[in-house]
């Protein structure tokens, strides 16, 4: 088996890529995208591990790109944050899966021959469609910018009544209260950007 890791963090990386070596699957790791880029222009390799949150880079952005021009190419994805929001973007693009950072090395050895053998590796826990709708995520990332509900009607073009009743519903769905509770569960969802 032949595996590249593109993680940004150095330490994580190398470690990572040792581990798998121990284990017979010759992984190598970049910490930078055009290491990546230059070391698929030489071979593509069975399975590419893609760390979502990137600085300035963003991992989903960069599978779905390498996707388009490698379609073959066995996408996962690794992230610290096991949000619903990026298994839902990685499975439409036509990745195979994702991984929590915290999984232990065999753990991640079985899943990564379950990808060799042409399963797909996403958690039972986000196998339910998205919680909110297209406009109620728009609108709950208005608020999260401390837009006003009547700026957010203005830039939508509906009712302020809509918007109202709309981030009603997202409350309810999310069961909480307050905007500020909404705003952390979108968060926590991946609905809304964490800063960086």
């Amino acid at each position: 088996m032949e595996l590249i890791l593109l993680d940004d963090h150095p330490i994580f990386a190398r470690s990572l890529q040792l581990a798998l070596r121990t284990h017979g699957v010759k992984a190598k790791a970049v910490i930078k995208l055009t290491e990546l880029y230059e070391a698929l222009e030489v071979s593509v390799p069975d399975i590419l591990l893609l760390d979502i949150s990137m600085g300035k880079d963003n991992g989903l952005t960069i599978g779905e790109e390498l996707l388009n021009k490698y379609p073959h190419l066995k996408v996962i994805f690794l992230s610290g944050y096991d949000l619903v929001e990026y298994h839902n973007k990685a499975k439409k693009m036509g990745a195979k899966g994702f991984l929590s950072k915290n999984i232990d090395v065999e753990e991640m050895l079985e899943k990564l021959r379950l990808v060799m053998m042409g399963e797909s590796i996403f958690s039972s826990n986000h196998s339910d469609s998205d919680i909110l709708t297209n406009r109620e995520k728009e609108i709950l990332r208005f608020i999260a910018k401390g837009i006003t509900q009547k700026e957010v009607a203005r830039e939508l073009g509906i009712s302020l009544r809509t918007v109202s009743n709309t981030i009603g519903m997202i409350y309810e769905k999310f069961d909480v209260n307050n905007s500020i509770e909404a705003i952390h569960r979108g968060m926590q969802l991946g609905i809304i950007d964490r800063p960086i």
